[in-house]
């Protein structure tokens, strides 16, 4: 029904909002070697869709989150943090958008 898809659309909304953009193509990366070429759009449905989403998020979970601390999660982003800045003065402190990402932890 309108009001159970409705609910289930935000949360996936969120879920991936929540996939830092080095991680959004984690499904593909990690198929393409068992021979997976992609979806066609004549193929696509929102069901497939969302489970695509959730199990590129599942990826993304088990790749960088899965048995990390709290404090080891924050260690990585401060590091990466710094060197996102010390690259972006190499560059002649250009700032390059990107997209908002909502951190998990």
């Amino acid at each position: 029904s309108k009001d159970v898809d409705r609910n289930v659309l935000k949360d996936n909304q969120q879920l991936v909002r929540s996939i830092p953009a080095d991680n959004k193509q984690s499904l593909k990366a990690h198929l393409k070697p068992l021979g997976f070429t992609g979806y066609k759009v004549s193929e696509l449905t929102p069901n497939l869709t969302r489970r695509a989403q959730c199990s590129n998020w599942l990826l993304y979970y088990r790749e960088e989150l899965f048995g990390l601390s709290v404090d080891e999660l924050r260690e990585r982003r401060r590091l990466k943090k710094e060197a996102e800045e010390k690259a972006a003065l190499a560059s002649g402190g250009e700032q390059k958008w990107s997209p908002p990402v909502k951190e998990v932890f």
